[in-house]
């Protein structure tokens, strides 16, 4: 991915890419959902870690390794510490993650796996008062320690983040045109706010002609940007956040009034969900289309079907939704799977298969 891009990415000169293959996710036409074909899923679990994080984490690692640094210092709610343990590997990095206490297991166990040193902290990602002076001590042991502070939004790490502009550019190439929307999953909004500059990027290089209205997505119970959008103000707003979908459960305004204002400029809109309906989609796309998302994943699939009920979106539009990360990440919220298993004996298979 860095290397096909190089010229749109802030990469160094001469300085070798190194990557892991990230990138170029294949986009599949829904088969069920919209049978007349103008539903596209961006794959995004397929990158090597499970999801889209690795974008960043590829060129953040890159650029940390190309200034000299040895090491580097990071905060999780889980897929980003995948992607930085597995990029720090590859680069030589030491990686020393710092994670939510409420970060799932099953994101938890791939962290150490790549050789990082992980730390989960006592009351971090709670609640936004409980974490603040967590983050303002690693803050300031960064500083004093002269150790770059990773975290995956463009207000701490702006180059980084640059990693997931190519999103945009796989779905020209692969579509052979711009889509009429884009659905994205918002919790910190950088995702969205990166989709929107890499089209962006692509009209002011004269590529394409137009641009695709973005369509944020977030929990009800985690509503930093879309009432906002919908009073049309400029700015998103902190909240008590009480939403069950890991990876979207954000307080605070990181990158949120950025991918407002990204949203506004497109022409788009904000859709609310129930965390019920993310389940739902999460669900319906893995028994109707065969595809296995997390559910923060399955978050901008919901906003689609909910904003196609609501006369918003028409199935007439090709709309692409972003599903960022596997369901092998959140595999607690797959509990209920056991009970469709069924233990039986060899005499059995015959009365079963038949019944």
């Amino acid at each position: 991915m860095l290397e096909k891009y190089r010229q749109f990415l802030p990469i160094p000169k001469g300085v070798e890419t190194n990557d892991l293959g990230e990138g170029n996710t294949p986009m599949v036409r829904s088969g069920t959902l919209n049978p007349g074909g103008n539903l596209l899923f961006k794959m995004e679990q397929m990158n090597p870690t499970g999801s889209f994080k690795d974008r960043f984490a590829s060129l953040e690692t890159l650029l940390i390794k190309s200034s000299g640094r040895q090491a580097f210092i990071a905060t999780s709610s889980g897929n980003t510490g995948a992607a930085l343990a597995a990029y720090a590997a590859r680069r030589g990095l030491d990686c020393f993650l710092f994670v939510n206490e409420v970060v799932p297991e099953s994101k938890l166990n791939q962290m150490p796996v790549y050789g990082a040193k992980v730390f989960r902290v006592k009351d971090f990602g709670i609640s936004h008062e409980l974490s603040a002076p967590i983050f303002q001590r690693l803050q300031e042991f960064s500083v004093e320690e002269n150790i770059p502070l990773v975290i995956s939004a463009y207000k701490y790490c702006p180059d980084g983040m640059e990693g997931v502009k190519p999103i945009a550019y796989e779905i020209v190439e692969q579509l052979g045109k711009v889509p009429d929307r884009v659905f994205v999953p918002v919790g910190g909004g950088g995702l969205l706010s990166g989709i929107w500059r890499g089209f962006c990027d692509l009209k002011e290089n004269g590529i394409v002609d137009s641009l695709p209205k973005m369509m944020a997505v977030q929990p009800e119970l985690n509503d930093t940007l879309v009432t906002p959008l919908s009073q049309s103000l400029d700015k998103a707003r902190e909240v008590s956040t009480t939403t069950t979908i890991s990876g979207l459960a954000v307080q605070v305004d990181i990158d949120a009034t950025m991918a407002l204002q990204s949203v506004k400029a497109s022409g788009g809109a904000g859709v609310l969900v129930t965390d019920e309906q993310i389940r739902d989609a999460k669900t319906r796309l893995s028994m109707e289309e065969g595809i296995y998302v997390e559910a923060a994943g399955a978050s901008s699939v919901t906003g689609y079907l909910k904003a196609l009920a609501d006369g918003a979106v028409s199935e007439d539009e090709t709309s692409v939704c972003i599903l960022t990360g596997h369901g092998l990440k959140d595999a607690a919220t797959g509990s209920d799977i056991a009970s469709r298993i069924h233990d039986i004996t060899a005499d059995d298979i015959t009365k079963e298969l038949v019944a």
